[in-house]
């Protein structure tokens, strides 16, 4: 298979890794921003270089990955890996680090402190871009397994066996509240105290009733009268004093009351999720994802990372 491999260009082996990894030949089309025929002759193309069929093509179903062609896909996907790595690498020669860094990052944290990082760090690095995806705590950890994604950030209980967990910062919890509440104007506030309220949660494939659990844990009622995926949504559904809501990382709405919304930090002893960065094990990162795990190390070490915890004064 290796030298048939070797008529195929390294962009049509995109495009095959594509419709492998999305399932369907026009989600991969759309994803390259190519059109559905390139995508098919280049998998018609290796498919007839290596003799055996990688996908089967199933009505209203998409793509199936046949068991040979999940085994090539592996090998495709290692192999731009390391071609991404060597590209990275030359460019580097002349002491300038270039390239492509693919992040990953849970949506609902995303906006409160990426920018900055990557704003600080392309400072000292301008030939680097970043093409980023975000989702809920059990994508972005897909992202990885599935070669999408070079680093991830999310909660550290996601983590599977085969990543590394680096912290950046531990996260307690705090109430967000429409500003017009009382509670709103207290240094702080606890569990028995907000379950007088109507709850508005946030709701993801990873989370789903968390943080409702954590009054269920300290055997105190609460009403969830809504629940959202979008931390967004919720934010405006609070401003418009619908109810309240749990969570950790600070959204950048909460940091004055223009948006109608205050954070204010619980005073129960709940312990805090711990946030951070997450790689794939054993998988050699090329010079400019290194070159961004150690600056996120120096903005942490820095306590750069701190406007994202909501904290008893």
């Amino acid at each position: 298979m290796g030298e048939a491999v070797t008529t195929l260009s390294i962009k049509q082996l995109r495009y095959v890794e594509a419709a492998g990894r999305t399932g369907s030949i026009a989600a991969a089309a759309a994803d390259l921003n190519i059109s559905q025929s390139s995508i098919t002759a280049a998998i018609d193309a290796l498919e007839a270089d290596v003799g055996f069929d990688l996908f089967t093509r199933v009505p209203a179903k998409g793509l199936l990955v046949t068991s040979a062609g999940q085994q090539c896909l592996t090998l495709i996907a290692d192999f731009l890996g390391r071609f991404r790595e060597f590209q990275a690498e030359l460019s580097a020669i002349g002491g300038t680090s270039t390239g492509v860094i693919r992040l990953a990052c849970f949506a609902a944290a995303a906006a409160t402190f990426l920018p900055n990082a990557i704003a600080s760090f392309q400072r000292q690095h301008p030939g680097i871009r970043f093409e980023i995806v975000e989702g809920n705590m059990e994508t972005v950890v897909g992202y990885l397994e599935n070669g999408r994604a070079d680093l991830a950030f999310t909660y550290h209980e996601t983590v599977g066996d085969n990543q590394l967990f680096h912290q950046i910062i531990d996260l307690p919890y705090f109430a967000l509240l429409c500003a017009d509440d009382p509670i709103a104007n207290q240094p702080s506030t606890c569990l028995s105290e907000l379950a007088a309220k109507p709850m508005i949660e946030l709701f993801l494939p990873q989370t789903r009733s968390h943080y409702s659990d954590l009054f269920r844990k300290a055997k105190i009622d609460v009403n969830v009268v809504h629940s959202s995926s979008s931390v967004a949504m919720i934010r405006t559904m609070i401003a418009a004093n619908l109810g309240f809501t749990l969570l950790n990382a600070k959204p950048l709405a909460a940091i004055d009351r223009r948006a109608g919304i205050v954070a204010v930090p619980l005073r129960d002893r709940i312990k805090p999720r711990d946030f951070g960065l997450v790689m794939q094990t054993r998988v050699r990162q090329p010079r400019a994802v290194a070159d961004f795990h150690a600056h996120c190390e120096m903005i942490r070490m820095q306590g750069g990372f701190e406007h994202m915890a909501v904290r008893i004064p």
